[in-house]
């Protein structure tokens, strides 16, 4: 790459498509700019919302999000349809058709940025970003970080650099047709906030007003408060033991509303705590010690980093069983529950015994021993030519 500018503009793209890809993108970003090297240049942008054909678009992901997340047999089909053509055809279609007028916005979105270096961690953003740099600037080079810990049909495989944060990603993506010269392996990708918390339990307990001496479960199902968490924590309503129960409702007022009326009745041996979003849930997540959660990558990841063991209860999608798979059977930083009884049964076996966590807890500590990949990834772009 020849630059094109004084310092290295590297450009950061943003869409809303479940929270993990704006987290992400926020990490690397953040990584970069923590390397305060006066020849780079970094620029964020929600590159979706920059027009109102793309924001339609966007509005279509959040969409598709929450209904997968609500009926989990929506994004099956979802996927089924990548193999329509074979699956590096599919993609390139649909954006040929359905997406044309959009992708051409997007392109003199990137134009106008006029980038040396465009870092993705979105299918669809890493695609287009592939045309501008073959129909407008062969300068430029793209980097996408996959979020997940797998890879679907449509990562598009003419990146110039593929970063993973696994190795079941890595060997995913060399079946899928990348090469080993494309693919870089990092720690997985976190926020720096999340790497610098060294307060313990006890200080973040205080912090929230949260009781010190009994159990501290939190709840939570991603950014949008669905994939049935008021079943899960209806159900926990039952437990035998005291438990201070938090609940995450994000974004559904709906959710955090019946929660709020549910509080009101709870037996006295719940604490039940409802929050609409929170935006360092991580400190919630540091004062508990069982997180409930779908699924979601970042969500493990992040409770894991915060030394606290995960409980899955839901799979939005095969992207998401392969990521319970990881941190509880490979990683072995908590448990899959295909029933509510067994979270409740699980609740008070650690009530009766916290130690039953220990070996969790200890899984979780070597997770964030590996360090932030974000770090990895920006020392390669300060060098990437």
């Amino acid at each position: 790459m020849t630059a094109q500018h004084a310092k290295k503009r590297v450009l950061v793209t943003y869409v809303e498509a479940g929270f993990g890809h704006i987290t992400t993108a926020n990490s690397i970003a953040d990584a970069i700019e923590a390397l305060n090297d006066p020849d780079i240049e970094v620029v964020r942008k929600y590159t979706f919302k920059a027009h109102p054909t793309l924001q339609k678009i966007e509005a279509r992901f959040v969409k598709d999000v929450k209904w997968a997340n609500t009926f989990p047999w929506h994004n099956y089909i979802q996927m089924a349809a990548t193999h329509i053509g074979g699956i590096h055809n599919s993609l390139p279609f649909v954006v040929s058709t359905i997406y044309k007028r959009a992708a051409r916005i997007y392109l003199s979105v990137l134009e106008e940025v006029h980038p040396d270096i465009i870092i993705d961690t979105h299918y669809l953003t890493s695609f287009l970003s592939t045309q501008y740099r073959d129909l407008i600037d062969p300068h430029v080079k793209v980097v996408t970080y996959d979020p997940d810990n797998s890879v679907h049909n449509w990562w598009n495989i003419r990146v110039d650099k593929f970063v993973v944060n696994c190795r079941i990603a890595f060997h995913d993506a060399l079946k899928h047709d990348f090469t080993r010269k494309q693919l870089m392996i990092v720690p997985f990708v976190t926020r720096k906030e999340i790497m610098e918390v060294t307060e313990d339990k006890a200080f973040y307990r205080n912090k929230y007003g949260l009781p010190q001496d009994r159990l501290t479960v939190m709840v939570a199902a991603g950014g949008y408060g669905r994939s049935g968490m008021s079943r899960v924590v209806a159900a926990l309503m039952t437990a035998k033991h005291p438990v201070t129960l938090i609940a995450i409702c994000g974004t559904n007022n709906r959710l955090y509303k019946r929660l709020e009326r549910l509080k009101t009745v709870a037996p006295k041996n719940i604490d039940l705590r409802p929050y609409k979003f929170v935006d360092k849930v991580y400190e919630l997540n540091r004062a508990a010690d069982v997180f409930l959660t779908k699924g979601g990558p970042n969500a493990m990841l992040d409770s894991a980093l915060m030394g606290v063991p995960v409980g899955v209860f839901y799979c939005a999608s095969e992207i998401e069983y392969i990521s319970a798979h990881l941190f509880t059977d490979v990683l072995n930083c908590g448990r899959f529950f295909a029933r509510a009884h067994k979270i409740v049964k699980w609740v008070n076996e650690c009530a009766a015994d916290p130690h039953i966590l220990d070996i969790y807890i200890n899984s979780a500590n070597a997770v964030r021993a590996e360090g932030n990949g974000a770090d990895h990834i920006a020392r390669f772009i300060q060098t990437y030519e």
